[in-house]
């Protein structure tokens, strides 16, 4: 990555005979700096490492934008929370590796609930023209209740990202929540990714 050169030139050796003579020699020599001697320059290859690894995360190796925030539909299957009723939520996903990801979301009813499941993503490779891969999820956490009643709760998710124009993708999901009466729901949304 860091190609130069500079010179050196002028150096002067001093030599004192046995006779009290002083002698001077000058060498001049060259060093060139390349790939070839990256070796004899181990800390600035360290150095280069150590300053990518404070980059600012913005895409994943898969080529999947890091964050998203959008909006979907649920479906109510069977239950009385946001989840299991027909309702709308704002949902999010936070990037933390290329596979795993949180998945934060609010549902909008009268007593709102909120879902943070952690997912493993599995990122299929294959590439959209914008650049982004279709990925399946499954993952699981907690879901709150709000109201009277509410509650905190383990859930379960699997679900389904797909990009459908530049920064922005489909998403589908059925999540499962294990409160008094299990609570299940299938949503359909929108997501805007940055």
């Amino acid at each position: 990555m860091l190609k130069y050169a500079f010179a050196v030139s002028g150096f002067t050796i001093l030599i004192i005979g046995s006779s009290g003579a002083v002698q001077a020699e000058t060498v001049n020599f060259a060093v060139q700096s390349s790939d070839a001697n990256a070796a004899a320059t181990p800390y600035l290859t360290e150095l280069q490492v150590t300053a990518q690894l404070f980059e600012p995360l913005s895409d994943d190796t898969n080529g999947r934008s890091r964050f998203s925030i959008g909006v979907s539909g649920n479906i109510g299957i069977t239950g009385d929370t946001a989840m299991g009723e027909s309702s709308v939520s704002i949902n999010s996903r936070i990037g933390l590796t290329d596979s795993l990801s949180v998945r934060p979301s609010v549902g909008l009813t009268s007593d709102p609930s909120i879902t943070v499941p952690l997912t493993v993503d599995f990122p299929t490779g294959a590439d959209t023209d914008i650049g982004d891969s279709i990925t399946p999820y499954i993952g699981g956490g907690v879901v709150i209740t709000t109201g009277d009643d509410g509650q905190v709760a383990p859930m379960a998710t699997v679900g389904l990202d797909v990009p459908i124009a530049d920064a922005v993708g489909a998403s589908i999901s059925v999540d499962a929540g294990f409160l008094d009466t299990t609570q299940v729901g299938a949503s359909v949304g929108l997501s805007y990714s940055f």
